[in-house]
């Protein structure tokens, strides 16, 4: 599906909520997202306070700014597969494309900004159980499961399940001193034994 281009409006209220959101995320990992102002956060990208909340209605929100686009992203996935393949192949490739470069960076830093506030734990935790519903449902569908069928949402869980314990492995790797190419294979090689693990209970 191709999408129309934006025009000089849209274009720049664009680059403004990512100019913004960029902003709120330095000083996040830079002060502790508890830490920081929203004024700060505007000052920083050279917007009014008033500006801020036009794009983000609450301080939460400039943390998590890509949840409709991450949620999508997986809902693409499920829908990413060719004739006979699997319905969770898509979500694999889903998982390892995000770690096929490094498997450190931006993920790292997200993770231990939200570590360190238990208001973005909650929020996150209301997010992904929405990410899961929404995947679970489009699972339901791929798979033409009946109503009660717990399947598709066990399948939906473990799927998003796989990021945040690559992520948390990898850290531990990265502090035992061990290469950065070796930490990304170690990765690669855990995501896939997650999918083969779900492959082999969904064959039996």
């Amino acid at each position: 599906m191709t999408t129309e281009p934006m025009g000089l409006r849209e274009r720049k209220k664009h680059e403004a909520r990512l100019r913004i959101a960029d902003a709120a995320l330095e000083l996040f990992a830079a002060k502790g997202f508890d830490h920081t102002t929203v004024a700060e956060v505007a000052a920083a990208a050279d917007v009014s306070v008033k500006t801020v909340f036009n794009y983000f209605p609450a301080k939460e929100d400039l943390f998590f700014d890509r949840a409709e686009e991450v949620e999508q992203r997986w809902l693409d996935a499920v829908a990413d597969r060719s004739p006979g393949e699997s319905v969770l192949a898509g979500l694999r490739r889903r998982s390892l494309s995000r770690f096929d470069q490094n498997a450190d960076g931006s993920a790292f830093r997200f993770r231990r900004v939200m570590a360190g506030s238990a208001v973005l734990q909650g929020r996150g935790q209301q997010m992904w159980a929405a990410h899961e519903d929404a995947i679970a449902a489009a699972l339901a569908e791929a798979m033409g499961a009946a109503v009660d069928d717990p399947t598709p949402q066990v399948l939906a869980s473990q799927a998003l399940g796989t990021h945040p314990l690559a992520l948390r492995m990898a850290e531990r790797w990265s502090d035992a001193g061990l290469a950065a190419e070796e930490v990304q294979r170690r990765v690669l090689d855990l995501i896939n034994r997650w999918y083969d693990v779900l492959e082999e209970g969904i064959g039996r």
